[in-house]
């Protein structure tokens, strides 16, 4: 079994509290984790901005704001996460009687964020992603919302999306693979939701987890164990197949070297198919085959020639991929996890 670190940010729920624990403290509606810095919060009922730490606690009302090269993770109780990208402000809303009801809020001042919807077991989960004038609400899958200065933006790449109107009534109900602009004023109507001309993808089958981190090393997609998922860069696709099949698939507009790590889940011999498409036309395969042991990793970089400088419109034009290799600590893996349904936020 080859040995290696996850270097991961931890999530702690509860007793981390950042004052004197004599002093009343707000309920924990979600925890922060930065990946990468600057980032600040605000906390509720305040106007002065204090710098944002890895496993601290969020309570209702609470503003989170990125800059220009920073991403924060707001990872609810239940598991659900949002990433806020750069250049962005929002603000956790999530009071006791939400909270009881598994009902998830974030107000968008500014920016764009991704998220990660979990059905907790037991619960009806319900995330909301809220504008002044218009609100997206999903209880299950990947989903994201903008505000722009010229309207409201939502994307659902799996699940539901229903856009409401600031007095509550339905406009548009939004299928997986679907993008709405949200406008007053305007009819609201669904069409096609592309990341990116761009993808890169990774089936995998047997017992192998695959996991895809971006050429920034900030964020990543994949899976971390059968029942963990990791989604934190907007427009991708994380899938569950069963019989021990799994699919991500991420933009590959922007130039450098993705990371492909494999996590073994049990023994046995494995297949990751790593494509590359542009506008959905398959420009290049190549599959990888190996045995694996329970916990080994292994890892492989992959690099897409891609001409255009626009990451949205680049053209992957084929992909350079080198062999598996036993991890040996060198390749970035900082990753968020939230673990299944049914517990608290965790690392694993």
């Amino acid at each position: 079994m080859v040995s290696g670190t996850w270097w991961m940010v931890a999530i702690v729920v509860g007793g981390l509290g950042l004052a004197s624990a004599a002093e009343a403290q707000p309920e924990v509606a979600a925890t922060l984790s930065v990946l990468a810095p600057p980032v600040e919060r605000i906390p509720a009922g305040m106007s002065a901005a204090e710098p944002g730490v890895s496993g601290m606690n969020l309570a209702d009302g609470d503003r989170i704001r990125t800059g220009a090269r920073s991403v924060a993770l707001i990872t609810f109780l239940n598991g659900s996460t949002v990433t806020v990208l750069p250049d962005s402000e929002v603000t956790v809303r999530q009071t006791s009687s939400e909270r009881s009801t598994g009902a998830m809020r974030l107000f968008i001042h500014a920016g764009r964020v991704w998220a990660r919807v979990v059905q907790a077991a037991g619960s009806r989960s319900v995330l909301t992603l809220e504008s002044n004038d218009y609100s997206a609400t999903a209880r299950d899958g990947l989903i994201g919302a903008e505000r722009r200065p010229e309207g409201f933006a939502c994307w659902t790449r799996r699940g539901l999306m229903t856009i409401t109107n600031r007095s509550g009534q339905s406009e548009a109900v939004l299928m997986a693979g679907q993008r709405a602009w949200a406008r007053t004023g305007w009819p609201i109507t669904p069409e096609p939701f592309v990341a990116g001309a761009s993808t890169i993808e990774v089936q995998a089958s047997g017992p192998v987890l695959p996991l895809l981190q971006m050429p920034d090393g900030r964020v990543a997609a994949g899976f971390l164990a059968e029942d963990v998922e990791v989604n934190q860069v907007f427009g991708s696709l994380t899938a569950s197949r069963g019989g021990q099949r799994f699919v991500v698939e991420v933009p590959a507009g922007a130039p450098g070297a993705y990371t492909l790590i494999l996590t073994g889940a049990g023994a046995g011999s494995f297949t990751a198919q790593v494509s590359a498409r542009y506008v959905g036309f398959r420009v290049y395969r190549q599959e990888l085959r190996g045995e694996i042991r329970p916990g080994e990793r292994l890892v492989t970089r992959i690099v897409p020639s891609v001409k255009g400088d626009d990451p949205l419109t680049a053209r992957v034009a084929g992909l350079s991929v080198d062999g598996l290799r036993a991890w040996d600590g060198d390749e970035p893996a900082a990753v968020v996890a939230a673990p299944h349904a049914g517990r608290g936020p965790d690392t694993n």
